[in-house]
C-alpha cells in the first residue's frame, strides 16, 4: 500500500492520535498548576523526567524511521494524515515542541533546537544514517540537524524559508502572524491556549529569522509549494540537491488534495535513499 485514500480504521486512528497530542497538552498544562502551587514555585518531587519531544504517528514498519520536526506553532499535528500516507511500513515519528507542554521557551538558537531533538532522536535510531525532515521551520531545523549529527542520509525540507538576512520582529508583528497563521490552518483553540502557544511560534520564528545554513552531507531536497511567496526557490540551489515544486500554497500542501501528491514525492525520495 502507497497513497491509497485512508480506510474508516485510519480515519479512527488519525483521531486516536489527535485525542493523545490533547491530552499530552493537558497534561503538560496540569503539571505547571502543580508547580506553581508549591512552596516558593518550586517543582514537586515527583521524579518525573521532561517530557520527549518524539510523538510515534506511526511506529510498524520495517524501514528506516522518518523523523519530522515541528513547524513553527510547535505542535506535530499538521503531519499526521501525511504520515498514513507514506506507506505502512514507513515508521514515522513527529518531534513537537517541549514549549507547548511546560518546557522552557526562551531564547532558542537553531544549533540548541537541533542538539534536543537529535538526542530524542539516537535515543529511537542509536546508530545508522538518519532521514529527517520538517515543514516550514521545522525543515530548518531538520537541516540543522542533519549539519550537527553529519549522518543523515535524507533531509527534507517541506516548503521552508531561508532569510535573506538576520532580522528581530517585534511582538506586534509576531502577533499578526502568529494569527494568520492559526487562522490559515483552522486551528480549533480557545483564547487561552493561544495564548500558551504564542511564545512557542514567537520563539521559532525569531529561530529562523536569525538562521544561516550550511551546506550538509547527505542528501536535501526542498519541496516548495507552487504558490509559495516569489524568491522562496532563489536561495535554496546552495543548499539543497534537488528542488521539486508540488501542489498547493505553504498551508494547503499538507491538505486533500494536495496532500497525495506530497506524500508521493517524499515516498520517491525515501525510497531512492532506501536503494542507495
Amino acid at each position: 500500500m502507497t497513497g491509497s485514500p485512508p480506510s474508516a480504521l485510519e480515519e479512527k486512528r488519525r483521531e486516536l492520535l489527535r485525542l493523545r497530542l490533547r491530552h499530552r497538552r493537558e497534561e503538560a498544562l496540569a503539571r505547571r498548576s502543580a508547580t506553581s502551587a508549591t512552596p516558593e514555585g518550586r517543582p514537586p518531587c515527583s521524579g518525573r523526567l521532561p517530557m520527549s519531544p518524539l510523538v510515534p504517528l506511526r511506529s510498524a514498519g520495517t524501514k528506516p524511521p522518518l523523523f519530522l520536526v515541528h513547524a513553527a506553532g510547535g505542535s506535530v499535528a499538521p503531519y499526521v494524515a501525511l504520515a498514513a500516507l507514506l506507506g505502512d511500513d514507513q515508521p514515522v515519528y513527529g518531534l513537537e515542541d517541549p514549549g507547548l507542554h511546560g518546557g522552557t521557551i526562551g531564547e532558542r538558537p537553531m544549533a540548541g533546537l537541533a542538539d534536543t531533538y537529535l538526542a530524542a532522536v539516537r535515543e529511537v535510531q542509536p546508530d545508522g544514517p538518519l532521514r529527517v525532515g520538517g515543514w516550514s521551520v521545522g525543515g530548518a531545523v531538520a537541516l540543522e540537524m542533519a549539519r550537527r549529527d553529519g549522518d543523515v542520509a535524507l533531509t527534507l525540507a517541506l516548503d521552508t524559508a531561508i532569510p535573506d538576512e538576520p532580522s528581530r520582529p517585534g511582538d506586534d508583528e509576531l502577533r499578526a502572524w502568529f494569527a494568520a497563521d492559526v487562522a490559515e490552518m483552522g486551528a480549533e483553540a480557545s483564547q487561552d491556549e493561544l495564548a500558551e502557544r504564542f511564545p512557542v511560534f514567537a520563539a521559532n520564528v525569531r529561530a529562523l529569522l536569525m538562521f544561516r545554513p550550511s551546506r550538509v552531507d547527505g542528501r536535501v531536497v526542498l519541496l516548495c509549494a507552487e504558490d509559495s511567496e516569489p524568491g522562496r526557490i532563489d536561495r535554496w540551489p546552495a543548499y539543497a540537491d534537488e528542488i521539486q515544486v508540488v501542489r498547493g500554497d505553504h498551508y494547503t500542501m499538507l491538505q486533500p488534495p494536495h496532500i497525495e501528491a506530497l506524500a508521493e514525492a517524499m515516498r520517491d525520495r525515501l525510497g531512492e535513499v532506501s536503494v542507495r
